[in-house]
């Protein structure tokens, strides 16, 4: 695929639809956090803080709602909860760490446990979910993908095993994590974090399609630095991917900042230097590009001076900012609009 965008006359439009986190109580959040927004439009984060605070819910316009929640492993409690899906009277809830799936059914709390850590997931179509996991049964490992059926409790297949050792290893854990997405006809998009690749697999377990891009600022690589990039260019990151129907595929990848240059450590914690959230902004862009998957070419590409921490809904994500007077973090939603488009 070639690296020039083919469509002269298209550009990318990127906008701020809504700050989260405010200054009063509950709604002040931690610097590192997952946000997911419900099926009517409410924003639901779970942040660094949130082993205090559980998942908490914001409006369409970044009010502060209510926490859902607390720190536990009961019944509507949370070690790092994320939003799957839902609205508001009926809300599928994944606590990562503590491998529990809750749902909240016009307030009647339902909690099963996981036999396995999530890393990435998805709903389909069906109800079903999709995990990208790394699961250690005979029958499964290797598969970075699993379909699970809730109702049943259990997995009922896994795929996409591409012969990539699997083991507790940096370099395992690299290889498979894979950002996953719904396609517009059913099918499933997943990316590697560490190269521009992108396939396209069925259900069943099949590779549809894949797509690799040689792309000149994306260079592969295998084993992530330990610790904060501090002294080193950091290295490119494939956040995410979103399918817009008509073989539009949306491309969000985590960059070094086009001004990069070495930061001084935050503070040192049993020998590892640590960097601040603000930190990760000054070092890092964000890359986006819309692909034509039907024709193999880039549509239109764009550089924005955020760090994407990863994709929410279906044409946005979300980086970290501060108030500017206290300090107090907050998290920045973007949109993106692709416009001069035409067959």
């Amino acid at each position: 695929m070639p690296d020039a965008p083919a469509c002269a006359s298209c550009s990318l439009d990127i906008s701020v639809l809504v700050e989260l986190g405010d200054r009063e109580g509950p709604g002040i959040v931690g610097e590192q956090a997952w946000i997911n927004r419900s099926d009517d439009g409410d924003y639901y984060l779970s942040s660094s803080l949130a082993g205090e605070e559980g998942l908490i819910r914001f409006s369409q316009d970044g009010v502060f709602q209510e926490v859902i929640g607390r720190e536990g492993e009961g019944p509507g409690e949370y070690v790092w909860p994320r939003l799957m899906g839902g609205s508001a009277d009926d809300l599928t809830i994944l606590d990562v760490a503590g491998r529990r799936l809750t749902t909240i059914r016009n307030g009647e709390v339902s909690t099963i446990s996981m036999s396995f850590v999530p890393k990435r997931h998805a709903l389909l179509p069906d109800g079903r979910h999709l995990y990208n996991a790394i699961v250690f049964e005979p029958d499964r490992i290797g598969h970075p993908f699993h379909v699970y059926d809730s109702e049943s409790r259990r997995i009922t297949r896994s795929f996409g095993d591409e012969g990539v050792r699997v083991d507790r290893s940096s370099r395992s854990q690299n290889a498979m994590n894979r950002p996953i997405a719904v396609a517009a006809d059913g099918h499933i998009w997943a990316a590697r974090v560490n190269r521009y690749q992108i396939d396209k697999w069925g259900l069943g377990g099949d590779r549809i399609a894949r797509i690799e891009r040689d792309a000149p600022w994306f260079r592969p690589w295998l084993d992530f630095p330990d610790g904060a990039p501090i002294e080193d260019r950091p290295l490119p990151e494939l956040v995410g991917v979103r399918d817009w129907g008509d073989d539009l595929l949306m491309v969000v990848v985590r960059v070094a900042d086009s001004e990069w240059k070495p930061v001084r450590p935050a503070r040192i914690e049993r020998g590892h230097e640590l960097i601040t959230a603000a930190q990760h902004e000054k070092i890092y862009d964000t890359v986006i590009e819309v692909l034509d998957t039907r024709l193999g070419t880039v549509v239109a590409r764009t550089q924005v001076d955020a760090h994407a921490w990863s994709v929410i809904g279906n044409d946005g994500f979300y980086s970290y900012a501060e108030h500017s007077d206290l300090g107090e973090p907050k998290h920045v939603v973007w949109s993106v609009g692709l416009s001069g488009y035409s067959r």
